[in-house]
């Protein structure tokens, strides 16, 4: 079982500024059909809960901490029972990327395997499915191994957003991954990253939903350890290549029953509110 969840939210929210100046991005505010207002990072703590996680971690940067905390109190004196039993947080100081975020959180972690979740990222599964942090614990539990990746079903004008895998179907919506690349050009996916059982130019993008052993934390280890510019960022996508290769039999991807929304642009920030308004409850 997964009892355990990262989320970084410690991004500066520059596309989103000014907004993001005074209020972090994951805490902008998101409603549901029913009328239902939390910021985004309530749904997705929420969401981690429905998959079974008791604590979360959250990356913040520095000063943010008493902000973020000062809602959850306030969420649960409102009488909110969705989230996570525990939620603590650890200080990002400097943003030095993704992968940097996610060793931040290492000593929370511990040696088990773990959810990581985006912060800008929410989800709506597809009607009559489980949540999506669901689906893929449990695809995690039934299969195992050194990744497990949630996917959604992308097309050529979203390739420039996201991860794109390659998958070998295994079972129902798992698949073990053969190549993966961060944001293709529309060649590179047409060539490389085309998985069977999709339609034409349907590819399987990221969601923001992994699932990792411990050995992507040696990578990223690694990676940090190079030599690298000052102040240049320690990628994940560095490190899932660099886990891909070593242990590609085990490196799982699962697409999910529904669809993610990224909520990092005001475009697609504005699109998200239209569609979860008119989508239900987001878990």
């Amino acid at each position: 079982m997964i009892s355990k969840a990262l989320i970084p939210v410690a991004g500066l929210g520059t596309r989103l500024y000014p907004i993001t100046q005074v209020v972090p991005k994951a805490l902008l505010p998101l409603a549901d059909k029913t009328g239902r207002v939390r910021p985004v990072v309530h749904w997705i703590c929420a969401e981690a809960a429905a998959g079974g996680v008791q604590k979360v971690c959250l990356v913040v940067s520095s000063g943010q901490a008493e902000t973020f905390q000062e809602y959850f109190d306030a969420a649960r004196q409102a009488g909110d029972a969705d989230l996570p039993a525990h939620i603590e947080f650890i200080v990002q100081d400097r943003p030095l990327g993704f992968g940097d975020a996610v060793l931040c959180g290492a000593d929370f972690l511990g040696r088990e395997a773990f959810l990581l979740l985006l912060g800008d990222h929410v989800r709506l599964a597809s009607g009559g499915a489980e949540p999506c942090v669901a689906q893929v614990t449990g695809a995690y539990e039934r299969h195992g191994g050194v990744a497990m990746v949630g996917m959604y079903e992308v097309g050529p004008e979203e390739l420039s957003r996201v991860g794109v895998a390659r998958g070998e179907p295994i079972a129902d919506r798992v698949y073990k991954c053969t190549d993966f690349v961060e944001k293709p050009d529309a060649a590179t996916a047409g060539t490389r990253l085309r998985t069977e059982g999709l339609a034409d130019r349907r590819y399987l993008g990221h969601c923001g939903i992994y699932i990792f052993g411990t050995e992507i934390l040696n990578c990223l280890t690694e990676l940090r350890r190079q030599d690298r510019p000052a102040g240049e960022e320690v990628g994940l996508a560095d490190a899932q290549s660099m886990l891909l290769e070593r242990r590609s039999g085990k490196y799982y991807l699962m697409r999910i029953d529904g669809r993610a929304y990224d909520v990092g642009t005001p475009g697609t920030y504005a699109d998200t509110l239209q569609v979860f308004m008119k989508g239900g409850r987001l878990c």
